[in-house]
């Protein structure tokens, strides 16, 4: 079992007195991860790993346990949760289970966060892609998730121009077959567009929200980032067009996430003098009116 991602402080490694593989360590942003590699009488899948990981969730005291949800990367299965608070006091932290079975072993896989939001999401993938079971005799295909956690591994460091290529292989393959979970799949357009604009390309950013809005039409973020693609084009009428649109889907934000202040956005201020604009964001602020 191999995982290379940067940012992790090692807490444990070693063995169980069972005799499985166990590993535990803290990345830099709070994230814990755990795995534990098992071998198994029999052969070991996917689908048995799921009904473990109901089973799991079955068990867990009602309130920790919210919005469960399936999924599948590639070779591995994953179950991801909220749990909102915990002895009453509000924790926000994002659990995800994950598997890869191979012949007669699992390697599972327990990343957990407090005080999560929606930008970590990145890590989680990266991740992800990184855990591989290192006797695979072929190098694994590459696949939007990977290219997502290697352009967001620049991303987050504000390497937007290194961010782009991947995101763009990312995409590609998205728009052949959707692969990535609605959450991924919004920060993947969300990040690529954002790349493109902090690079100074505002056409490839447009085209990229349009594209965005296109499959995903009440989403606000995609709405609001080309509100600031025009702001940054010093075009008053688009900006507050989009602008107006994102809060007017403001409930359909991704939990965790909030709307942006436009009065604090670097990509309005050479509007807040303009009186149209600024009696705009007051409405809006105030709650304005929502679909």
């Amino acid at each position: 079992m191999q995982i290379d991602v940067p940012g992790f402080r090692v807490d444990a490694d070693g063995s169980k007195p069972d005799g499985r593989r166990y590993l535990m360590a803290t990345h830099a942003n709070g994230l814990i991860l755990s795995v534990t590699a098992e071998r198994i009488r029999g052969k070991a899948s996917a689908e048995g790993r799921r009904r473990a990981f109901r089973d799991r969730i079955k068990a867990s005291p009602k309130g920790l346990v919210v919005g469960p949800r399936e999924s599948q990367a590639g070779e591995i299965a994953m179950l991801e949760y909220m749990t909102p608070e915990f002895g009453g006091a509000p924790i926000q932290q994002k659990h995800v289970l994950a598997c890869l079975a191979k012949e007669d072993t699992y390697v599972d896989i327990h990343l957990s966060q407090v005080k999560f939001k929606p930008s970590d999401e990145a890590t989680f993938a990266l991740i992800l892609e990184a855990v591989r079971l290192t006797d695979q005799k072929a190098p694994a295909e590459p696949t939007s998730l990977g290219y997502l956690s290697q352009g967001s591994a620049y991303y987050l460091r504000q390497q937007y121009d290194k961010a782009i290529p991947f995101y763009e292989k990312a995409l590609h393959l998205e728009k052949q077959e959707r692969k990535l979970g609605a959450g991924l799949w919004r920060m993947l357009v969300d990040n690529l567009g954002m790349a493109y604009g902090m690079t100074g390309n505002l056409k490839a950013a447009e085209e990229v929200f349009q594209y965005g809005f296109s499959e995903d039409p009440t989403y606000p973020v995609f709405h609001y980032n080309m509100a600031c693609t025009y702001a940054e084009r010093n075009d008053l009428e688009n900006a507050m067009k989009y602008l107006a649109t994102a809060f007017q889907y403001k409930r359909n934000m991704i939990p965790g996430e909030n709307m942006p202040d436009p009065r604090t956005d670097d990509s309005f201020q050479r509007f807040l003098k303009n009186e149209r604009f600024r009696k705009l964001i007051d409405s809006l602020r105030e709650g304005g009116q929502e679909r």
